[in-house]
């Protein structure tokens, strides 16, 4: 990427560890410079550093994080094999082991939950930036409209992930009274209110974020700068909500918008990738391309090295000529994970953890909705389309499937296939779950304990740390079976 090093404005948020209520997330700032123009809210927003890497810079930025792996134990991609725990148990993080057996808590002993605060740190962030932009001088109204614009959608990305992470999914006949999580609009930090909104105030904020900030927003972003929100990843995400929502006749217009302005799918057949020197000559392995040559990234946003230790049916539902299998999948000895099974990871030899708004599962949101709106030439299209530059050269066969219970059934396990390194398999069964009674349960041993999360469990929703209902006794803990 173009080595673009901003010089982070001198706004030092600090955090402090002690246990009082004004931290409460551990993201309140302590001491500031107070931002005051136009430059100082963008130097903000684009905040990054840049990682050195053999020939290539990777992004690491204030905004562009989403949540860790953790969620993703919770599903029927991961096993964590008996081989695996006895050569890394020392290692595997005790809150991995209590996501794996899905325990009322998984950070013991008062630990800070990553996720929650980094989400929450975004959020006030955001909540300076759009409380300044309405007092800053200087800047034209197309300026601060857009900046303003790019607030409200990190703001939105951070509030939807949340209420996923730590709710009941999405349900039109509860979602008024079942609890979503804090709502902080303001940078007030003493005195504040902290009970859980509901799942729906959750979603009618995030849908107001959105949907008042996409006049605002370019339509796309050049490749250096796709850490910015634009037209395309906001219709991307309003996409994803209208999904998660079951409206699915807005999310096919959503997702029908995003891909009007950018639907980019690469081809694995000729692909530019990565850094190939790092990586065994005989290896059969596939790397993601660098961040500014991977077309499929509509907004950038940062995963941790998400590594999945697939289960035999995720392994088995890879076709032999599915280049995904390369894609993804590499020799333990490449990444010095030992044992005989495979390991899914990230390209992390280049650099590209991206798992934000992407144009394959764009297109697999609309080809979902097609197929349940019964438009099923769209559906087939759409899934041929990314098909196509997944098979092997010469190997593809398009898919013609005309019944439409069969038609969803494979658009979700193309979904399944796809998004192997999101870590939204684990929300993907509570909708399943709740719209389509899946009836999807999952059972998970580790070292001679055997756990059940049953389909439509209270326990889909993550707990929240017992530190910040320590800290702020009116957050309510999540019900648990």
């Amino acid at each position: 990427m173009t080595k673009i090093k901003y010089i982070l404005l001198i706004i030092i948020i600090t955090f402090s560890s002690s246990c009082t209520r004004d931290n409460f997330l551990d993201f309140q700032p302590k001491q500031f410079l107070v931002p005051s123009t136009i430059e100082d809210y963008r130097l903000m927003l684009d905040f990054i550093s840049v990682n050195e890497i053999p020939d290539r810079n990777t992004l690491n930025t204030g905004f562009d994080v989403k949540h860790g792996n953790i969620i993703s134990y919770m599903s029927d991609n991961q096993v964590l094999t008996e081989e695996f725990v006895q050569q890394f148990g020392n290692n595997i993080e005790p809150s991995v082991i209590n996501a794996y057996l899905f325990q009322s808590t998984i950070y013991p002993n008062l630990e800070p939950d990553p996720d929650w605060e980094a989400y929450y740190s975004i959020i006030y962030t955001c909540n300076i930036i759009l409380d300044g932009l309405e007092t800053v001088t200087d800047g034209t109204s197309t300026e601060i409209g857009e900046l303003k614009a790019e607030a409200k959608l990190h703001r939105a990305y951070s509030y939807f992930n949340l209420v996923n992470l730590y709710a009941l999914h999405y349900n039109p006949a509860s979602a008024s009274t079942d609890l979503g999580v804090p709502i902080r609009e303001g940078i007030l930090i003493e005195g504040v209110d902290l009970t859980r909104a509901s799942v729906q105030e959750v979603y009618d904020f995030v849908l107001e974020d959105i949907t008042s900030s996409i006049l605002n927003l370019k339509d796309t972003q050049p490749l250096q700068f796709l850490f910015r929100p634009s037209k395309a990843a906001a219709y991307g995400l309003l996409s994803k909500v209208y999904l998660y929502q079951g409206r699915y006749q807005e999310a096919f217009n959503a997702s029908n918008n995003a891909l009007n302005l950018y639907g980019i799918i690469n081809n694995l057949n000729s692909v530019t990738i990565g850094n190939r020197e790092s990586i065994d000559a005989n290896e059969n392995i596939i790397l993601k391309p660098f961040i500014d040559e991977d077309l499929e990234i509509i907004w950038f946003k940062q995963n941790s090295r998400l590594q999945v230790l697939p289960t035999e049916a995720l392994i088995t539902s890879y076709q032999s000529d599915d280049l995904r299998r390369q894609w993804f999948v590499t020799s333990e000895s490449a990444f010095n994970f030992g044992g005989n099974a495979p390991v899914y990871q990230f390209g992390s030899e280049n650099g590209n953890f991206s798992d934000g708004i992407n144009t394959p599962e764009v297109l697999l949101i609309r080809a979902e909705c097609s197929a349940r709106l019964e438009n099923i030439s769209q559906a087939n299209e759409d899934l041929n389309s990314l098909r196509l530059k997944r098979y092997r050269g010469g190997t593809f066969t398009p898919v013609d499937i005309t019944n439409q219970e069969d038609l969803l059934q494979f658009v979700k396990d193309e979904r399944r296939r796809e998004l192997i390194l999101s870590t939204d398999r684990t929300f993907d069964i509570k909708r399943y779950n709740l719209f389509d009674n899946s009836n999807i349960s999952i059972t998970h041993t580790v070292s001679g304990q055997t756990e059940t999360l049953a389909a439509n469990s209270n326990n889909w929703a993550m707990p929240i740390g017992d530190l910040y209902i320590l800290q702020n006794p009116e957050i309510i803990q999540n019900p648990r079976d």
